[in-house]
C-alpha cells in the first residue's frame, strides 16, 4: 500500500551510528539521534544521492492492526570494501502512536516507540519490520526514520539520511463532560466566582425595585 512520505533535506548535525544500534547505546543513543536530526558512522555528509523508499504503510491505518514494514535503501554509491566485516548499513524508526514488535533482528525500546538495527540486521539495506496501529480514535501515527549505508571500511565514506511518514488515524475521541476543575480552577476560585455573580445579580434587583418604587411615587 502507498505511504504518504515527506522526505527531510535538510543538512543537520549527525550523531554516531552503532553497529549493533539501540543494543548498544538505548535510549542514550536514541536521544542523541533525535537531537542532531541524523546517525552516521565515518561520514558527516548526508545521503544525496541513490533511492529511498518506505512501503507497506497504510494512508489510513485500520485499529489495532499490525502492518510489515519495508525501509530500502539501494545507493550504490556506498559499496561494500574488499575487507568487509559484514557492515552495510542501519536504521533508526521512532513513531508517535501505535508500537513496534518486538524481534530478534531488531531492538526495541521506549516500549515500542523506537526500533532500530541489531548485531543480525545490520548487513543489509532492506528491513521489514512490523508495526502495530494504536486503538480507534488515538488519531494519526508520525514516523521518523534515520538511516545510513557504510562500506565496512570504518574510515570514511558512508552516508545517511532520513524521512517522515504519516499514517492517517481515526480523530481523537474528545469527552464533553469536563469538571470545571479540570479546568483549572481551584475550589476556592469556583466559589469566589459565584459569590460575585450573585453579588451582580442582587444589586440588579435591588436596583430595579428602587427605580420601580420611585417611578410609582412620582406617578403618585
Amino acid at each position: 500500500m502507498a505511504v504518504l512520505i515527506i522526505t527531510a533535506l535538510i543538512v543537520g548535525k549527525s550523531a554516531v551510528g552503532l553497529p549493533n544500534g539501540g543494543e548498544g547505546g538505548g535510549e542514550d543513543w536514541v536521544n542523541d539521534v533525535e537531537e542532531n536530526h541524523g546517525c552516521y558512522c565515518h561520514a558527516g555528509e548526508q545521503l544525496n544521492e541513490g533511492m529511498y523508499s518506505l512501503q507497506g504503510m497504510p494512508n489510513n491505518y485500520i485499529p489495532e492492526t499490525t502492518y510489515n514494514l519495508t525501509l530500502s535503501v539501494d545507493d550504490t554509491n556506498v559499496e561494500r570494501s574488499e575487507n568487509d566485516n559484514g557492515r552495510y548499513g542501519g536504521f533508526l524508526a521512532e513513531v508517535s502512536e501505535g508500537s513496534f514488535v518486538t524481534n530478534e533482528n531488531y531492538w526495541i525500546g521506549g516500549e515500542g516507540s523506537y526500533i532500530s538495527h541489531n548485531d543480525n540486521s545490520n548487513n543489509a539495506r532492506n528491513w521489514v519490520f512490523q508495526w502495530t496501529a494504536p486503538i480507534e480514535g488515538t488519531g494519526d501515527a508520525v514516523f521518523m526514520i534515520y538511516f545510513n549505508v557504510v562500506n565496512g571500511e570504518a574510515t570514511t565514506g558512508d552516508q545517511w539520511s532520513y524521512l517522515t511518514a504519516v499514517s492517517l488515524g481515526t480523530p481523537q475521541t474528545s469527552s464533553h463532560e469536563v469538571s470545571i476543575h479540570e479546568l483549572g480552577v481551584e475550589l476556592m476560585q469556583y466559589w469566589i466566582g459565584l459569590i460575585g455573580l450573585a453579588v451582580v445579580l442582587l444589586s440588579v434587583l435591588v436596583a430595579y425595585i428602587v427605580i420601580r418604587g420611585g417611578s410609582a411615587h412620582y406617578r403618585g
